[in-house]
């Protein structure tokens, strides 16, 4: 029940989200060349790793016992069928972190929906929408799925990776340094109902 209110609190945020934002945000790029640099296995009774990227392999791992939390925004079905990436973690089958990545323009409503330049068609793709349910939290989840996600990337041939993090969003930052990213620019963002207004600079100077 208290998986469900939350999911429930967190989907009326976003529709509130939908309504108004003002927002500040930097954008970072990684180098999806990990392979030596993989962080630990976190040591979780009964972790599994799986990457969804299509329908079907969602049909797979409900068929098998795999439970997803109902009603929340982090996992959305649609997702999937607009050509998202999911990579989950799971504990004894259930939905315990996800985090998605975005191959092609059409797929980038997963990650975050701003409009920051990615560069499909020369390797570049971006990930975003990373969530870790609250009783999972702590044990190196996120930091560990990152690698995952910049693995795929680069196992698809996408060497570099880009992302947006809200500024005071401490635990997605603290979840990513591993990596290294780079800042590389500096965002605002501004939602009115259907107005919306982006802006961006270099990583270090005055949005305003």
């Amino acid at each position: 029940m208290r998986g469900l209110l939350a999911g429930v609190l967190r989907h009326l945020d976003t529709l509130r989200r939908r309504v108004f934002r003002n927002e500040r945000y930097v954008i970072y790029e990684f180098d999806t060349a990990v392979s030596g640099t993989l962080t630990p296995r976190p040591e979780i009774d009964g972790l599994e790793v799986a990457v969804l990227e299509r329908d079907e392999d969602l049909e797979r791992l409900l068929e098998h016992g795999f439970r997803f939390p109902p009603l929340d925004p982090s996992f959305r079905r649609e997702w999937l069928r607009r050509g998202g990436v999911a990579a989950c973690a799971f504990v004894h089958r259930e939905l315990a972190h996800v985090g998605w990545i975005a191959l092609s323009p059409e797929a980038r409503g997963c990650c975050d929906g701003l409009p920051y330049h990615v560069d499909f068609e020369h390797g570049e793709a971006c990930w975003g929408g990373a969530y870790t349910w609250p009783r999972f939290r702590g044990r190196g989840l996120h930091e560990y799925q990152c690698g995952t996600r910049l693995q795929y990337m680069s196992d698809h041939g996408f060497n570099r990776c880009r992302d947006a993090v809200r500024v005071g969003n401490t635990p997605s930052l603290r979840g990513q340094s591993w990596w290294r990213p780079t800042p590389c620019l500096s965002g605002h963002f501004i939602r009115l109902l259907n107005w919306t207004r982006w802006r961006e600079e270099p990583y270090g100077g005055t949005v305003s």
